[in-house]
């Protein structure tokens, strides 16, 4: 090969280089669990929204942080007879988020909650003929429901539910003012009252809270694959640059001008020899 040649291949592979730097390092995303926070607001590297509540489940707060003294291990709503629980539990963050954060598109978050659970709630089956409800998961932006999933394969006792949620647009940006995360359960379970030869079947729902007497799978969390400083500064224009650069990824602009001025240095060296 050629010195001329021998220029061309470096420069490419200079380029190859930035530009994988350039997409896989500026997400600047923590896939593992944090403790959090000492504010409980979420950063690139404290990115696991952590629940905590009281036993009766009459109550559910979110933060970006792992502990809470005030909280329990574990919450329960019952219902026994024939009764129904019908059960709406809301989890907002406290505090409120305060400063605008940005999702990376494409990634997952990731949600996890370990739930114990007891009586009817398939309709069609038993005494469930219209009236019960699967559980069923949703995401908010402050008061606006963004997602929500059922799950319609559930069984009495524990039951570890998982939910990956791909981040779409509407998911990328949480404005700091007015869309703290929420996240909601609701469920419809119906009790059986007892006979001379039954026992009674209560309806039961229970979410085991994050605590430090917990195996991992117990605590429930969600984590969101947040952006760094520089990676929000590059989506956002802080680079700089016109509206012939824009549909670009970010950094690409600067990564064209970088590799132009080494290919001409050195096709400059190359022309000087000769």
């Amino acid at each position: 090969m050629d010195r001329r040649g021998l220029s061309v291949t470096i420069v490419a592979l200079m380029l190859a280089v930035m530009m994988t730097s350039s997409t896989t390092a500026s997400p600047g995303m923590n896939a593992m669990q944090s403790p959090g926070s000492e504010d409980g607001q979420p950063t690139a590297e404290h990115n696991t929204l952590y629940m905590f509540g009281n036993a009766g489940l009459t109550n559910c707060n979110t933060k970006f942080n792992n502990t809470n003294a005030e909280s329990a291990e574990y919450g329960e709503d019952t219902r026994g007879g024939n009764g129904e629980l019908n059960l709406k539990l809301t989890c907002r963050m406290e505090p409120t988020l305060d400063e605008d954060v940005i999702l990376a598109v494409g990634e997952m978050i990731e949600m996890n909650f370990m739930l114990n659970l007891n009586g009817q709630w398939t309709n069609g089956q038993e005494t469930c003929e219209g009236s019960c409800e699967n559980l069923n998961i949703s995401l908010a932006k402050g008061g606006r429901e963004v997602a929500i999933k059922e799950f319609d394969s559930l069984s009495d006792g524990e039951n570890q539910v998982m939910w990956s949620l791909p981040v779409t647009e509407d998911l990328t940006t949480w404005n700091g003012s007015q869309e703290s995360f929420t996240v909601e359960f609701t469920m419809v379970i119906k009790s059986q009252a007892g006979g001379w030869f039954s026992a009674e079947d209560e309806a039961v729902f229970g979410l085991f809270f994050t605590h430090p007497s917990h195996a991992p799978a117990y605590n429930a969390s969600v984590t969101f694959p947040i952006l760094n400083e520089s990676a929000v500064e590059e989506l956002t224009g802080g680079g700089g640059g016109g509206d012939d650069d824009a549909g670009l990824l970010p950094g690409f602009t600067s990564m064209i001008g970088i590799g132009g001025l080494a290919a001409a240095a050195l096709l400059r060296a190359n022309e000087d020899e000769e």
